[in-house]
């Protein structure tokens, strides 16, 4: 049987902000199967996010030809620090929200994050193996993707559905980094996003605007309008501005 992996320079030239993150695997295989599947399609970064197995021999005998994936695979606490410096973030879950963005289908989704890869860092995170993403693990999330499987057979491992994201994304990009469409302007990043939001909460505390009681609910429904709206780092910047100031005026009165 020929031999269809990428050669070397092909994968040099796929480089690039597209991060893939693994959230709290256990099993070292599937890493390196998850590994070799994104870089069968060119991506060269996987991020771990409190993985429960270690990144063994097993995981690179799975790997094959991709261990230097695993070799150089960043491992985070949790899933906020893997995307901290992430300007636009899409999870993988087979889950509903009551409150969440609209899903996408992974052509629709990798279409967007090719876009935004040509200014910024940009994740897919996929959750554990059994159990998913947690809500609050959405939550740091822009965007929601569905794989639109068959319902009566909807299960899909990890390494598949890895397949499945980076094959769209390697269609989206073209083998190219250079994506049209923006303003140029970077976009908020994960770290930008939650200083913005722990600011929201700081002064609807204050202020008396909600209780603690209603935190919750008032910070997710920010959550969800901005990273709707996808603002650019500048924007962000504005509104905290806006923020500051309504707390100078407060402290004055």
């Amino acid at each position: 049987m020929a031999d269809t992996r990428p050669d070397a320079s092909e994968i040099d030239v796929m480089t690039g902000p597209i991060h893939f993150v693994l959230v709290g695997t256990t099993h070292p295989g599937n890493v390196g199967a998850a590994a070799r599947a994104q870089r069968t399609m060119g991506f060269s970064s996987l991020r771990l996010a409190a993985p429960e197995c270690a990144l063994d021999d097993g995981a690179r005998a799975n790997a094959s030809h991709a261990a230097a994936v695993i070799d150089e695979a960043a491992v985070f606490p949790d899933l906020a620090s893997a995307v901290a410096d992430c300007g636009l973030v899409a999870a993988v879950t087979a889950r509903e929200r009551r409150i969440g963005v609209p899903a996408r289908s992974p052509r629709g989704v990798a279409s967007e994050l090719a876009t935004a890869a040509s200014s910024q860092p940009v994740a897919v995170v996929f959750g554990r193996e059994h159990s998913g993403l947690t809500n609050d693990e959405t939550v740091l999330c822009q965007r929601l993707v569905h794989i639109p499987a068959d319902p009566a057979h909807a299960s899909l491992n990890l390494a598949a559905a890895v397949q499945l994201l980076a094959y769209e994304l390697r269609v989206a990009t073209e083998g190219d980094w250079v994506a049209e469409g923006g303003d140029g302007e970077p976009a908020a990043t994960g770290a930008h996003l939650e200083g913005l939001f722990e600011h929201f909460e700081r002064l609807a505390l204050e202020s008396g605007y909600v209780d603690r009681a209603g935190l919750g609910s008032m910070s997710l429904r920010l959550r969800r309008l901005f990273q709707r709206a996808g603002p650019v780092a500048a924007e962000v910047n504005l509104v905290r501005g806006l923020l500051r100031a309504a707390e100078k005026s407060r402290s004055r009165g």
